[in-house]
């Protein structure tokens, strides 16, 4: 018995650091990320916000991690990415010949690749896809197909956005109605995301799949639940509990709850809700926990990685830090 480390990070804007002349601040941003990465010592670990193309994460593999982690890439190079946030999986070199990257044509004839979807109360329909199409972690555990879904689901309609709620009036109710649009376009997302697991248990009656990433309703999360029946992401992402074989666990429901956080921010719609904030998260199907396959998650396996975010960037200052995102975790039981 064996254990596998999976590992979900942030990594805020990756990109910048791979760039081929770095300010002295991005130096020591950079050399502070080598280091933490090297010290949450993941077997899988899923990055978000990585760069962009395959150029960038073989930066980030063969020259940062000196071929210690491996890029896991489209075979077509196929990834369907707007922007330059990018997500990507890196794997133990010793894991790399059991893994593969799901071709986006595959999820996308099981749960769509673009969909119809109504504004809250209206009749005219709009298109939506993905802005960062779920890149997905094919892994072959001893004739065991796991499946790690990578995804970043995240508001754009956030610049500006506290000017104008401080605003009142008009300004505020123009605010409102933009969130709301980017919240339901998100919400479509992760239906898509429930689409292609119900898909799965519609070929596999008991599938492992793991669910990992940034899930970020925006600002105001509370504020939209209570005054317009707005629920959030992740929630949608969960599933229903009347169909419990489906339903996804949380590696950190049992994780200390005043430790339970991610990120921290005050938030401008209401300035009063705790700044720390559960944005990264990690799920998996009920067979990863019930003993019904190889592989199995068992109570408090899943952390915030606060100890080893904040002993590497205690030396730095705010500007130079890794992340404003911690690290999170769980760690697997393998059988060989």
């Amino acid at each position: 018995m064996g254990m596998i480390k999976v590992v979900s990070w942030n990594v805020a804007h990756m990109e910048r650091l791979v760039e081929g002349s770095l300010s002295k601040t991005k130096q020591e941003t950079k050399a502070a990320t080598i280091r933490e990465i090297r010290d949450l010592s993941a077997d899988i670990l899923c990055i978000l916000e990585g760069p962009k193309g395959d150029a960038g994460i073989d930066v980030v593999a063969n020259e940062w991690l000196e071929g210690g982690w491996v890029p896991v890439k489209a075979k077509d190079g196929e990834y369907r990415t707007k922007g330059d946030q990018w997500i990507w999986f890196l794997v133990r070199s010793d894991l790399a010949e059991h893994v593969s990257l799901l071709p986006i044509g595959t999820w996308d004839s099981f749960a769509g690749s673009y969909w119809k979807y109504h504004l809250w109360g209206e009749f005219a329909e709009e298109t939506h896809r993905h802005y960062r199409h779920p890149q997905v972690l094919v892994l072959d555990w001893n004739g065991l197909r796991v499946e790690f879904i990578g995804l970043h689901l995240k508001s754009k309609f956030i610049n500006g956005g506290e000017t104008l709620w401080k605003a009142g009036g008009q300004q505020r109710e123009s605010f409102i109605r933009e969130a709301l649009t980017a919240r339901i376009k998100m919400t479509t997302e992760a239906s898509n995301v429930r689409g292609y697991i119900d898909a799965k248990f519609g070929q596999v009656e008991n599938p492992a799949i793991f669910v990992m990433g940034d899930m970020n309703d925006g600002p105001g999360k509370e504020y939209f639940e209570e005054n317009y029946l707005f629920f959030d992401l992740l929630s949608n992402i969960q599933g229903d509990v009347f169909f419990a074989r489906r339903f996804l666990n949380h590696a950190l429901f049992d994780f200390a709850d005043d430790l339970r956080w991610s990120t921290s921010f005050s938030d401008f719609v209401d300035p009063n809700r705790d700044p720390h904030i559960l944005l990264d998260h990690i799920l998996f199907t009920q067979g990863l926990v019930d003993g019904s396959l190889p592989l199995r998650v068992d109570a408090h396996a899943g952390k915030v990685e606060h100890e080893i975010h904040d002993l590497v960037n205690a030396p730095l200052q705010k500007g130079v830090q890794t992340s404003d995102h911690k690290p999170v975790s769980v760690m697997v039981h393998a059988e060989d």
